[in-house]
């Protein structure tokens, strides 16, 4: 508390508060003006004599949330005030508060009003507080923009439709439109308007902060001039409906937070006959406080805790409800023009409440000399803005059935009403949603067996066989939600694959989940329609990476026991594309087509040079003096190899090289298997599978670095391994054989590095 009177003291600094002075009195001129036009729009009709008390309603409410939010809100000289789409579903409220009040009860009716709109304040406080205390306040970002934008159009045409009320101080739908060529409300009609369209095209082109309450008032002395030209007395213009002060006022009582001692009298069945409005005002006060709060956000160019500012604005909507005070949140245009003009004080609240409470104390003789026109005018403005926006802005920014729902739910707000209206932007957003997200294609990547391959090395006749027939495995890397839509899509790719691939059809399709982040109800139809197209064409179905809430639902319904020829689980991607190469090559196997792995020996001799020069130059390096034929030459070159080699067993589960550690060497595996894997946090990922024929360890040989991957024996293995010190042993004592031995790892790394290029040129389409 103390801290805060501090920096409340601070804020007094001449070059802090004069700025601060001329904004909160611009803000606060401001508030006024608006707490007036809200209360006459809410306080028409039967309602209209309660309107004094109305407008010191709105005015305690921008006390209280220019203060509050001076005080506590994370933002230096943020402005807070009531709203214009509370005061919209409040008036509507009210005309409905109206129609269910017999005029013999009419001692009731501004209790049971009073009522509902405390009700519908402390309400939506207390969910803004909640909503903040349990850190919610992102959930704006998951609301559809059209909607946002058809419920603020809708917003405007009712504000327009308002306006036309305040005008002609009578209560008007847009099924009285004839009505307005009645001489008197065309008249004045048509003076709002011209106001209103003024207003608009200044704000519009201009950003002076002077410009509305300098326009307010010239409208207002412009009035009085044409009274004074006219020779027309005040009270005759009052009595014609000109003067927010009308006859029809004449037993006004002023506004009290004593109201709150006529609770008795409220007729609470129809305040609870208003629970659908007040539901409405709820939903969309907090969509609007959270679009305010981030247009604020970005006025001031830094990132704010929406969850702080929502326990803020719960807190000043609470209080202001004591004093029957509308909804409220942060007025961008105010907030925006104090951090414009460097008014970034906590002084701004300050003042324009100290506006507020001059206005208030004054009481409702001064403020019933307001024009009518003026304040329909203000109104006019309002929801201009908003049409103008959202409805021929909008045309350009939003696609085409965007748009539509935009302007359909203008409508229904106006025709059937506004949770109705927001219903149906909501149900017609969804549906927009699943259509366009139908379209987008749930296949991340589409591969075959001939561009991507586990990560098994094989043996050189078997890696020729699997690029031959890769086309017999076509993979598809899965992507985002699955619904019905997607999961159609899926099983239309599919079939257009297997129809047009004839003579070289798959027989395996592997359907990798790891990037699927959901799948719903509606997608087991489309695998189950998959599963029934995979038995016609005699395919099996591999699924990978199935997270275990997805398996269990496949379990259930496509992966059965009575089709269990048909389909295949896997834990990962590399594991399916590895079960279905090696039916692959069973496959060969079976008729006669089956290789045994090279040797280390075998593998050595295909690696040396092989044109007639490079034999004849080994050969005549190597012969020694009885002059042995090349064969031989060969051959003890083969049996040299060895002589710089350890042969060793190793039974499975042993560590041949541990991840992070120096490497012992490099070994040829001979007979058996080995896994390298990739140790991570809490994981283990596979990297390779080689059997007999292959090498590892050959970058931590040739680098001298710590081995990057941890090598296991999964099976007994038989391995040769060539330790640094014998490799320089042999390139000092034997240099040709070492060429032959380097020539060989690079045929093997060459190979590796054509494999993962292929299968990057492959996941790049």
């Amino acid at each position: 508390m103390n801290s805060l009177i501090e920096r409340l003291v601070r804020e007094f600094r001449p070059q802090r508060a004069l700025p601060s002075l001329a904004v909160g009195l611009v803000a606060g001129i401001n508030a006024v003006t608006v707490s007036i036009a809200f209360a006459a729009l809410i306080f028409t009709g039967r309602l209209s004599s309660f309107l004094p008390a109305g407008i010191g309603m709105m005015l305690f409410g921008s006390i209280v949330l220019g203060v509050v939010a001076a005080l506590l809100s994370a933002f230096p000289g943020v402005v807070c005030g009531i709203q214009d789409s509370a005061a919209i579903l409040m008036a509507l409220t009210a005309a409905s508060i109206a129609r269910g009040i017999a005029a013999g009860n009419a001692n009731s009716l501004f209790p049971t009003l009073f009522a509902a709109v405390c009700l519908a304040s402390a309400l939506t406080g207390a969910v803004f507080f909640l909503l903040g205390y349990f850190r919610l306040g992102r959930l704006v970002r998951f609301v559809p923009y059209p909607v946002i934008g058809g419920f603020l159009a809708g917003s405007g045409l009712l504000l327009v439709q308002g306006a036309i009320s305040v005008t002609v101080n009578a209560p008007f739908s847009w099924v009285d439109l004839p009505a307005l060529l009645q001489p008197d409300w065309l008249v004045r009609c048509l003076a709002g308007l011209a106001l209103g369209i003024a207003l608009t095209l200044l704000l519009r082109r201009y950003e002076h902060f002077l410009i509305l309450p300098g326009t307010l008032a010239i409208a207002v002395l412009a009035f009085y001039l044409i009274l004074w030209f006219a020779r027309i007395p005040v009270a005759q213009a009052a009595a014609q409906d000109w003067l927010l002060g009308s006859g029809s006022q004449a037993h006004i009582e002023p506004w009290a937070p004593l109201r709150l001692l006529k609770l008795a009298e409220t007729n609470w069945p129809v305040v609870v006959g208003q629970l659908g409005n007040l539901a409405a005002l709820v939903v969309i006060s907090v969509i609007s406080v959270l679009l305010n709060t981030t247009g604020v956000e970005l006025a001031y160019g830094q990132d704010v805790d929406l969850n702080r500012e929502l326990k803020v604005m719960g807190i000043s909507n609470v209080v202001a409800a004591l004093g029957g005070s509308i909804v409220g949140y942060h007025v961008l245009s105010d907030s925006t023009l104090a951090f414009r003009t460097g008014a970034r004080s906590r002084l701004v609240g300050i003042f324009l409440a100290a506006v507020c409470v001059v206005a208030l104390l004054a009481g409702g003789g001064l403020l019933s000399y307001l024009p009518t026109p003026v304040l329909g005018g203000l109104l006019f403005f309002m929801g201009a803005d908003f049409l103008v926006t959202w409805l021929y802005e909008g045309w350009f920014k939003f696609s085409r059935s965007e748009y539509l729902i935009v302007v359909l739910i203008t409508i229904a707000i106006n025709i059937i009403g506004f949770l109705a209206g927001v219903g149906l932007g909501l149900g017609l957003a969804v549906i927009l949603f699943v259509v366009e997200y139908s379209r987008v294609n749930v296949v991340r990547h589409e591969l075959s067996g001939s561009n991507f391959s586990s990560n098994v090395e094989r043996a050189r006749l078997n890696r020729g066989l699997l690029r031959k027939k890769g086309d017999w495995i076509y993979i598809l890397e899965l992507q985002g939600f699955i619904f019905f839509g997607t999961a159609h899509g899926l099983l239309e790719q599919v079939r257009r694959h297997i129809h047009t691939s004839d003579p070289f059809r798959p027989r395996f399709v592997v359907l990798d989940f790891c990037r699927v982040t959901g799948m719903d109800a509606s997608a087991i139809l489309g695998f189950a329609k998959l599963r029934q197209f995979a038995l016609t064409q005699e395919l099996v179905l591999v699924f990978t990476g199935l997270p275990p809430k997805m398996q269990q639902q496949l379990m259930r319904n496509v992966c059965t026991e009575q089709d269990q020829n048909c389909w295949r689980i896997e834990p990962d991607l590399d594991h399916g594309v590895e079960w279905c190469e090696e039916q692959v090559i069973q496959t060969f196997a079976e008729v006669g087509l089956a290789e045994r792995a090279r040797t280390v020996r075998q593998g050595l001799e295909s690696s040396r040079p092989t044109s007639p020069q490079a034999l004849e130059l080994i050969d005549r390096l190597l012969q020694d003096d009885a002059g042995q034929p090349a064969m031989q030459t060969q051959m003890a070159l083969l049996r040299a190899v060895e002589c710089y080699m350890e042969r060793l067993s190793f039974e499975s589960g042993y560590v041949l090289i541990q991840q992070g550690k120096p490497s012992q060497g490099l070994y040829f595996i001979e007979q058996g298997q080995v896994v390298v894997r990739c140790e991570g946090e809490g994981s283990l990922v596979r990297i390779r599978k080689t059997g007999p024929g292959t090498i590892v360890g050959e970058l931590g040989l040739y680098l001298g670095t710590p081995a990057s991957a941890t090598v296991v024996t999964s099976q007994s293995s038989i391995v040769y391994r060539l330790t640094a010190e014998n490799m320089e042993r042999m390139e000092s004592e034997d240099p040709q054989l070492a060429i032959a031995f380097h020539r060989f790892i690079a045929q093997v790394l060459g190979e590796r590095v054509l494999h993962t290029t292929e299968t990057l040129q492959a996941m790049s389409n």
